[in-house]
């Protein structure tokens, strides 16, 4: 059984022993919300950024830019999103062709959902996430790191890429620097 793209206009079919059984649109397969983290992005980019982001979600996008204390000379902003489902891994198909660029994207429908990173140092990172935010990995997965024969410690480093573990602790300081943003805004506007 799979999927696939069709020549009907924007529908995917599910096939199975190469029978066509359904056409889905987009429409009809669901709707996700979805949380952009874009941390550093060059001024130059900017508006590039946000012509490409309109193009993939078929709206207009409004990021609050500011500058990026961790990377002089960039920006960071964020946006939410909420389209049909898929709508991040376009995203981060079109976002990542700018190496320049370090983001992070989560897209949720209502049950699982998908989280990518991405920085130029580490390439991409993309992950299963179930409702909680976790990373799922799979059995196959893991069977795959464990038959490689690895040592202890390689394979540690292997379980740790699967988890998403090196650029977690690449983007955890840009985290932190959204969070102080937030908490100062916070203060100026409590009483």
């Amino acid at each position: 059984m799979g999927w696939g793209r069709s020549h009907l206009r924007d529908r995917y079919v599910l096939i199975y022993k190469e029978q066509l059984l359904i056409t889905y649109s987009p429409s009809e397969i669901g709707y996700c919300h979805g949380r952009l983290n874009i941390y550093s992005c060059p001024k130059a980019l900017i508006k590039h950024l946000e012509a490409g982001l309109e193009r993939e979600l078929n709206e207009r996008v409004n990021i609050n830019w500011q500058s990026q204390v961790l990377k002089p000379g960039s920006y960071r902003g964020q946006m939410s999103y909420s389209s049909s489902i898929g709508s991040g891994a376009k995203i981060v198909n079109a976002l990542k062709s700018w190496s320049y660029l370090i983001f992070e994207l989560s897209e949720f429908n209502s049950s699982e959902g998908s989280i990518y990173f991405y920085t130029k140092e580490l390439g991409l990172y993309r992950g299963s996430i179930n409702s909680q935010g976790q990373i799922v990995v799979s059995e196959d997965m893991l069977k795959s790191a464990i038959t490689q024969n690895l040592s202890q410690s390689d394979l540690t480093i292997a379980l740790e890429k699967l988890m998403g573990r090196p650029w977690d602790n690449f983007l955890e300081p840009f985290r932190r620097v959204e969070i102080e943003a937030a908490s100062t805004l916070a203060d100026r506007l409590s009483v």
